[in-house]
């Protein structure tokens, strides 16, 4: 079996793990300034699969925050980690990064809602909840495909980036 039929028989036979993974995401309310639970989750898989981690919050970046280009409301950004993990290459290679973002837009009106917004429910195939597509289903997706990199043992030459960053929805401070 050659590498790409076995990243994706990896993938393929991982669907319940990652829907467990995007579930328990999605149980967690993202919305602007409650990022911390959500990615902390996120944190402990990239964690389980040995990525090197750079994790830091903004209140830590006082050059960021006094740039006059930088326009935030938000007083803190306590508790609310951005996530660079790296699954490092073997070298002479180009690099990749990808992208997702851990924040979900308000549920609004509870009665408008045919599920939970976060409840992760599961039916026919599809899950229902703030985030499953929007993004946390897309950093589930990137997690698994590097996942099935590392368990594969595909040896890739430039480094990949996972970045789950906080704020996309709400002024990009991530």
């Amino acid at each position: 079996m050659d590498a790409k039929e076995a990243v994706r028989q990896y993938i393929q036979t991982h669907e319940k793990e990652a829907i467990s993974l995007l579930q328990k995401l999605i149980q967690q309310p993202s919305i602007r300034g409650n990022e911390g639970e959500a990615q902390a989750i996120i944190i402990e898989k990239c964690r389980e699969l040995g990525l090197v981690m750079d994790i830091w919050e903004l209140d830590e970046l006082t050059e960021l925050k006094n740039h006059p280009a930088f326009y935030n409301d938000r007083k803190s950004f306590k508790s609310a980690p951005n996530l660079v993990a790296t699954l490092k290459g073997k070298g002479n290679g180009k690099s990749l990064i990808l992208n997702g973002h851990i924040d979900v837009v308000p549920e609004g009106n509870l009665a408008s809602w045919t599920y939970q917004p976060y409840g992760g429910h599961v039916e026919d195939g599809k899950i229902y909840g703030r985030g499953s597509t929007d993004m946390k289903g897309g950093n589930v997706a990137l997690l698994l495909a590097l996942e099935a990199i590392i368990q594969t043992k595909l040896a890739l030459k430039g480094d990949v980036y996972f970045q789950s960053v906080i704020e996309e929805e709400s002024g990009g401070a991530g």
